[in-house]
């Protein structure tokens, strides 16, 4: 068997048919990342019937000025990582490729479960476990670079997924209580959910109000993956006059339950009276949450009558896969928890359209009550802990000397 380099149509026919398949490995990526400064390159090794047993995309940093030549598979390789035998061959392969093309080494973060754990962090009982994996790499000269917790690599090597089920009822009982509970709060608060287009990237934009990546990014990704819906952005909408109505109603339900509770403390006979306080303490803060979301959706509706959008999202569609690739909200209206609703309707409509899984995207390993972390745990009913990056060491004397006059590379922090 040899490496040889494939066409986009070819590669992008063996990598769709993939079990490893994810939309880094594509020609779309590879052509984005060419308008971003990188060379891309679609290797594959072929056995004497000149059939696909592995490939991989390869993108390079194309800069004159790199002393050392690395490349980098992302999310790579589209191989089948069991058959010991396949990857010792297409890593020899490829050792002796690049090597004859003076690469220094090739970083690869492959989409291996390394664990599974619960949202609270603890590790899942009977959960996927590829520990042994790690070091079957190392004993083909792979160096791992480590078990990192925040957002240090390529990749993120923690993500919060979502398997998807026909069945909504089922789907909706597999996210959290809590994920459920501020869905409802949402819907309850006159939050719709919309679809957007290429006009309303811009939108996007500024409700994720982050300079980097810039705007143009996002508009590069709608060009390569945009394809038959392909890439795709959400929007909630405040809707000033359901804000208004559901608001009032609202607080004239509490209202009128906490003058009960309130009738229920002065009675002497009541048996259950210290539960009855606690019951109007929780009432008393409702009472005044919901009259301020009154006053709020009154004065909403005096400056936006046609509505206000107050969380947005892009999504990128490949195979059975949906990936929730960026996110923002309007910070003033977090407590509304557009972004859950948002999500879980986005969650139902693709289960009906067939898709199988909802990647989240990255999250922190140290599950703590951030609002994005608690966000993608909430609404996961599975969080993956992914093996991380890997070198794969190709001339020894210029990785180890480079390493230590430049442990950091810029083009590998650079958002792609």
């Amino acid at each position: 068997m040899q490496i040889i380099l494939l066409d986009e149509a070819r590669f992008d026919s063996f990598a769709i048919n993939h079990p490893n398949y994810n939309f880094y490995q594509t020609s779309n990526y590879g052509r984005f990342m060419t308008k971003h400064g990188y060379n891309s390159y679609y290797l594959g090794l072929v056995d004497d019937m000149n059939i696909i047993k592995a490939a991989t995309l390869m993108i390079v940093k194309n800069e004159k000025n790199n002393k050392r030549k690395m490349g980098y598979a992302p999310r790579g390789f589209l191989i089948d990582w069991n058959n010991e035998a396949l990857v010792n061959e297409f890593t020899n392969s490829l050792k002796d490729f690049l090597s004859k093309r003076s690469f220094t080494y090739l970083k690869v973060d492959p989409l291996i479960i390394y664990k599974e754990h619960n949202i609270d962090g603890s590790e899942k009982l009977n959960g996927e476990n590829n520990s042994s994996f790690i070091q079957k790499l190392q004993t083909l000269g792979y160096i791992h670079m480590g078990y990192n917790n925040n957002m240090e690599a390529s990749k993120p090597r923690w993500n919060s997924i979502t398997t998807l089920n026909n069945n909504i009822i089922s789907l909706y009982n597999s996210i959290s209580k809590e994920a459920r509970e501020k869905i409802s709060e949402s819907a309850k608060m006159g939050n719709k959910v919309y679809k957007g287009n290429l006009n309303d990237i811009n939108l996007l934009f500024s409700i994720i109000n982050k300079p980097n990546p810039p705007l143009e990014y996002y508009l590069d990704y709608y060009e390569f993956f945009g394809q038959n819906g392909g890439f795709e952005v959400y929007f909630t909408k405040l809707e000033p006059v359901s804000y208004v109505n559901s608001s009032k109603t609202l607080y004239e339900k509490e209202e009128q339950r906490n003058n009960e509770l309130n009738a229920q403390i002065q009675d002497w006979n009541n048996p259950n009276k210290e539960i009855t306080i606690n019951e109007k303490l929780k009432s008393d803060e409702l009472v005044s949450k919901y009259k301020k979301n009154m006053l709020e959706a009154i004065n909403l509706f005096q400056q936006y009558p046609s509505g206000l959008v107050i969380a947005g999202v892009a999504v990128i569609k490949y195979g059975k896969t949906v990936t929730f690739f960026a996110s923002g909200i309007n910070d003033k209206f977090k407590e509304q928890y557009p972004e859950y609703l948002l999500r879980w309707q986005l969650m139902q409509e693709f289960a009906k359209q067939g898709y199988e899984i909802v990647d989240f995207n990255g999250m922190t390993g140290e599950f703590n009550n951030k609002y994005d972390n608690l966000l993608k745990r909430e609404l996961s009913n599975k969080i993956v802990e992914y093996v991380g990056e890997f070198d794969l060491v190709i001339n020894k004397k210029a990785y180890y000397t480079g390493n230590k006059l430049n442990p950091i590379l810029n083009w590998l922090n650079t958002p792609i």
